[in-house]
């Protein structure tokens, strides 16, 4: 017979496993360890090449939640889906390059499928904020330097990946931390700190797209809840002021110095106006399918995206393509929740996304990809937010059963073979914006 203190040891037992372990148990924990390597700046390859790193480490891993999602889970097919595959298929006869745009397109039905897979969990978006905080360690370096010379460079950042990216990942994460501090949880100003910094990053690197997407957020935030309005507004103001000083200190050492003309606010060039009109042009070629992939050809001297995902979907896939796009969005706006008080916070995050987007290429590249996902993972599967009223429909019929995993074979087997044919990590390639190998010379 078991004494009371056994009994008492086995109760204590399994609550510590459901307080500390079971926790670590999930597969949504993958998809953190893939961003914390980005963090870490972790990388085996020499130059450019850590780039294909990543989105080969991206694609096997959304093939692995995939084979979950298909083999595991029963997970049926959609209507949708049979659109999505008729549409590449189709497409594929009409467009420039096809290769690019199948690779992408299929990429993009991964992220659907582990989307479909992956369940919010708070302690994931815990260790995304509070692990890239350990990013600004040498933050204070770079800006004593900027100080002395009066010329910042961000070679305080891991990897020397485009800053662009690091702006849009700091924008992202801020989501996070914002709802963080939102609801209260331990550690606040841990997560003000992140925002203090982020912005602060952001602003350095003169991310026009994203200090625009961060500062609607913020304002956003600001204006629908009142009880963190003030710190919030105040952590912006002080990324800004910390901004303008060390500008401003730099710029009257660089005169002293160097007799160059005092600038306080960093600048930067845009080609956004070129760049949109070539997509235009291109998408006018056929306006119904699309153009395909058509930057590298054809413009040498412009990047290989228009630098703004609407467009890109509209020119490379045309109305048709666009038009899903649309229907997706349809789709997002549905899964949330508008009677909870919560829609605004929805509002805001989605809004600077938009943003964000209509003005980057953070949509290339795989790490933003990644953070994308758990974004929209926390956004239409957080109880907070999403709607209850969607409950997915099953059908009977053994083909559509069958067919998700005919599709992930398909997929894998498109995958695979660009990993093996394309030589993904040998050789010095041209430097030109990504695309989906270092830097869309592989295909």
């Amino acid at each position: 017979m078991n004494s009371p203190r056994s009994l008492l040891d086995v109760s204590s037992n399994q609550k510590a496993f459901k307080t500390y372990i079971k926790p670590l148990l999930n597969i949504e924990l993958l998809l953190v360890l893939y961003i914390l390597l980005f963090i870490s700046g972790f990388t085996t390859q020499d130059g450019y090449l850590f780039y294909n790193e990543y989105r080969a480490m991206q694609i096997i891993l959304l093939l692995f939640f995939g084979l979950i999602a298909c083999f595991f889970q029963r997970d049926k097919i959609s209507k949708g889906e049979l659109v999505f595959f008729a549409l590449v298929a189709v497409g594929s006869i009409f467009w420039a390059q096809p290769a690019f745009v199948i690779s992408e397109l299929l990429l993009a039905y991964l992220l659907y499928k582990s989307f479909g897979l992956l369940q919010y969990r708070q302690l994931a978006s815990k260790l995304l904020v509070l692990s890239s905080l350990t990013m600004f360690i040498e933050l204070p370096l770079a800006l004593w330097d900027y100080i002395q010379t009066g010329k910042y460079a961000a070679i305080w950042y891991p990897l020397t990946w485009n800053i662009r990216v690091y702006d849009s990942y700091f924008l992202l994460v801020s989501i996070f931390a914002v709802w963080l501090y939102l609801t209260n949880q331990r550690y606040r100003y841990l997560y003000l700190l992140f925002l203090f910094l982020a912005f602060l990053a952001i602003l350095l690197d003169a991310g026009r797209s994203a200090i625009l997407a961060y500062t609607l957020f913020i304002v956003t935030v600001s204006i629908f809840y009142r009880h963190v309005r003030y710190p919030l507004i105040l952590v912006y103001i002080s990324s800004w002021l910390v901004y303008l000083s060390v500008n401003y200190i730099a710029n009257l050492n660089a005169v002293r110095s160097l007799g160059m003309d005092s600038q306080i606010l960093r600048v930067t060039t845009s080609l956004r106006d070129d760049l949109w009109m070539n997509a235009y042009q291109c998408w006018s070629k056929q306006p119904l399918w699309g153009c395909g992939f058509y930057q590298l050809d054809g413009y040498e001297h412009l990047a290989a995206h228009p630098h703004n995902l609407f467009i890109q979907v509209l020119s490379e896939t045309g109305l048709l393509g666009f038009c899903f796009l649309f229907y997706v969005g349809i789709n997002i706006l549905k899964r949330i929740n508008w009677q909870s008080r919560s829609r605004y916070f929805v509002i805001a995050a989605l809004s600077a996304v938009g943003v964000d987007m209509f003005f980057s290429g953070v949509h290339i590249y795989p790490v933003t990809q990644m953070v994308l996902l758990w974004l929209f993972v926390f956004l239409l599967k957080n109880p907070e937010f999403a709607s209850d009223s969607l409950v997915p429909s099953t059908p009977k019929n053994l083909i559509m059963t069958l067919l998700p995993s005919l599709f992930y074979v398909v997929v894998s087997l498109w995958f695979i073979d660009l990993l093996v044919a394309t030589e993904v990590f040998l050789s010095e390639v041209p430097f030109t914006p990504p695309r989906f190998w270092v830097y869309g010379y592989r295909l």
